[in-house]
């Protein structure tokens, strides 16, 4: 069984939900709004719901992501540890999307990079506006799955990019999924 759990801080879009309901018809999938707590609050919150559930995978999706109704379809097959869907950045970069290149840095990816790949493809880490996570995935890992990190020069690692560099570190790997593109509400979605 899935549980599909949106962090929030306050509510949930309704294109969001509408588009979480499409994707889950006919599934064996239970849905949560986890709200009132920051990011990494809410998702360390929807993670231990997943352990605590019994649940086989945890999709996320933040309450602003607009996922395609086979998007569940897609980020199941074939299984991975970690899958996460493609999303544009909400800043208005209409070409980059919230994923990283699996090379040395963190170079995002660009519509070009991801025209002519295949279906699945390993990433270095991202967003998790749409990720879909094995529950075995947080016991292999130190509590806190997501938090902030914050440098001295003021610059701060986001909860989900934290979570990616974890998971590295362990040695999990990330996939991203070309079929699954999102859209963010309030902005575009594809072309």
């Amino acid at each position: 069984m899935i549980l599909i759990a949106v962090p929030t801080f306050e509510h949930v879009q309704n294109k969001v939900f509408e588009a979480i309901w499409c994707a889950a018809a006919g599934r064996d999938a239970d849905f949560a709004c986890v709200s009132g707590y920051d990011c990494a609050r809410a998702r360390n919150a929807i993670a231990h719901m997943a352990l605590d559930g019994g649940y086989s995978h945890v999709l996320m999706v933040d309450s602003d992501t607009v996922i395609p109704p086979d998007a569940l379809d897609s980020l199941t097959d074939p299984p991975a540890e970690i899958v996460l869907g493609f999303y544009r950045r909400k800043d208005g970069s209409q070409d980059c999307f919230e994923m990283f290149k699996d090379e040395p840095g963190w170079k995002m990816f660009s519509r070009a990079d991801i025209s002519e790949a295949p279906d699945r493809i390993a990433v270095k880490g991202g967003g998790f506006g749409c990720a879909l996570v094995d529950s075995e995935v947080f016991k292999r890992l130190r509590f806190p799955w997501f938090k902030f990190e914050q440098y001295d020069d003021g610059s701060i690692l986001s909860e989900d990019l934290y979570f990616s560099r974890i998971a590295l570190n362990a040695g999990i790997k990330t996939y991203a999924d070309t079929r699954v593109l999102c859209g963010h509400v309030g902005t575009r979605t594809w072309e």
